[in-house]
């Protein structure tokens, strides 16, 4: 029996999602998706574009919610999540949940990480507006209250009126409760000292720096490259600790949204911190090992 081109499907559901959009905006969207540097996000720029035909930017976003759907990869449940996020640099991002068959529930990627996941490597440093096609979950709800602007962020769900955050996490455990000051996408980098000159392995280091982990100080960063690409993954934790996300499946959210497939990685390198209380390595070897045969090469400073 023949695989299906999982690509060629996901182009077909993103082709049909945009025939979903009001007239007006079908040939733009489908233009600008069907461009091979399209990553799952608007620049500026098209964001100027598309307001010029929608000025609403609440309403623009629900009707991207479908596009944003069409990324979904859910081999379990079979429930596709959409979000849509609207930044503070201006660009609008797309996100969708992506679960892992032979693993653990615990694994899966929500489709309001993968949005937040995806805003915060493109240099968004928080979010002014989320869209998703259903109402967030606790994990997530928990996942978002870390963000920077949390308490204003407008939450955007189909045939609703907007709401304000809190309003969907009353009486909430967040980083104000820790004496946390920085926030995820907008924190201080880590310190790490590690001198090499091979190229991914800095570019991991550089994601080790950039991730977010002010409660157990672990921070930890990973590259995975294809044959054409590869794809940064920082670790994102949080207060609650559960609803942490590992540089891993950062990693594994950017290769997705970008149009590739996990068969494809070729290499992947983790660097965290040897006096950490918190390691990514097993969580990640298992993840990895369920989707293609290559060693993780582990990494220590």
């Amino acid at each position: 029996m023949t695989t299906p081109n999982i690509n060629f499907l996901r182009a077909a559901q993103q082709l049909e999602s945009v025939a979903k959009l009001p007239p007006s905006l079908q040939s733009l969207v489908s233009e600008i998706i069907q461009q091979p540097q399209f990553k799952a996000y608007f620049s500026p720029a098209q964001v100027s574009t598309l307001l010029a035909i929608e000025p609403d930017c609440e309403l623009l976003l629900r009707h991207l919610l479908p596009l944003a759907q069409s990324y979904s990869f859910c081999p379990i449940s079979k429930f596709k999540v959409g979000a849509v996020a609207l930044a503070d640099n201006g660009s609008i991002f797309l996100g969708a949940n992506i679960e892992f068959a032979q693993q653990t529930l615990g694994q899966t990627v929500h489709a309001e990480q993968a949005v937040i996941s995806n805003a915060w490597h493109h240099g968004a440093t928080y979010l002014t507006h989320l869209a998703v096609t259903a109402t967030p979950c606790g994990h997530c709800r928990q996942f978002i209250n870390e963000l920077e602007g949390a308490k204003k962020l407008r939450i955007l769900l189909p045939e609703q009126d907007a709401i304000t955050f809190p309003a969907f996490l009353p009486h909430s455990f967040g980083p104000d409760d820790l004496a946390v000051n920085d926030r995820l996408m907008n924190s201080k980098p880590n310190q790490i000292a590690y001198q090499t000159d091979e190229p991914q392995l800095v570019t991991a280091i550089e994601n080790a720096k950039a991730s977010y982990s002010p409660y157990s100080n672990s921070p930890s960063g990973i590259v995975i490259s294809t044959k054409n690409s590869q794809y940064s993954g920082r670790y994102a934790e949080n207060c609650a600790y559960n609803p942490s996300l590992s540089p891993l499946q950062s990693a594994l959210i950017a290769l997705h949204l970008a149009g590739e497939q996990f068969s494809e990685i070729k290499t992947a390198i983790l660097v965290e911190s040897k006096s950490a209380p918190v390691s990514q390595y097993q969580q990640s070897v298992q993840l990895l090992k369920t989707l293609v045969d290559i060693e993780l090469l582990h990494y220590q400073y």
